[in-house]
Parts: structure tokens; C-alpha cells; sequence
């Protein structure tokens, strides 16, 4: 049986840009990259000036846009090395 208080460290909230469960102490969002801005009580608000909400969430895309990049140029690089193995080991 609880008496009704909750730990701060264990209380969740929400981001305010993908609604991802996130905890008191984050300042960015661990689902979308978003940075969080917290009132008095620690709940993660929204912030007030349209332009840092547009700058935000082209940020997290840029984030988003160059993993995918990476993950893009990866794997060609390692399917390219399967290639040149199969090709130099396959003249028997």
C-alpha cells in the first residue's frame, strides 16, 4: 500500500512536440530530439516564440535526415565489400 507521494525521479511526463514519455530531468527528448523546457513543477512545457518551436523541429529532421544518411552510406559500403570478397575469392 502507497501513501500517495511519488518520487520526482520516477514521475513521468510528456514531450509537448511527439507526446514521448519523458522524465523530469530531460532537457531534450529521447524520441524525437526536441529541447524541453520545464516550469516550476518540472512538468516539460511548450515554449513560447513560434520560431524557436520551427527551429526545434527542423533541427530534430536535420538529426533525423543525417543518421539516415550515414545509415545509407553504411550499408552501400558494406554491401560493396561483400561484392570485391566474392569477386576476389570467387576466381578458383
Amino acid at each position: 500500500m502507497t501513501n500517495g507521494t511519488t518520487d520526482a525521479a520516477t514521475t513521468r511526463d510528456q514531450c509537448w512536440s511527439c507526446k514521448g514519455e519523458i522524465a523530469p530531468t530531460d532537457v531534450f527528448c529521447r524520441h524525437c530530439g526536441v529541447r524541453l523546457a520545464h516550469d516550476g513543477s518540472g512538468a516539460a512545457v511548450q515554449p513560447n516564440s513560434p520560431s524557436v518551436i520551427i527551429h526545434e523541429r527542423l533541427v530534430s529532421i536535420e538529426k533525423l535526415l543525417l543518421k539516415t544518411v550515414i545509415g545509407v552510406v553504411a550499408l552501400l559500403l558494406l554491401v560493396g565489400w561483400i561484392a570485391l570478397q566474392m569477386h576476389h575469392f570467387g576466381r578458383e
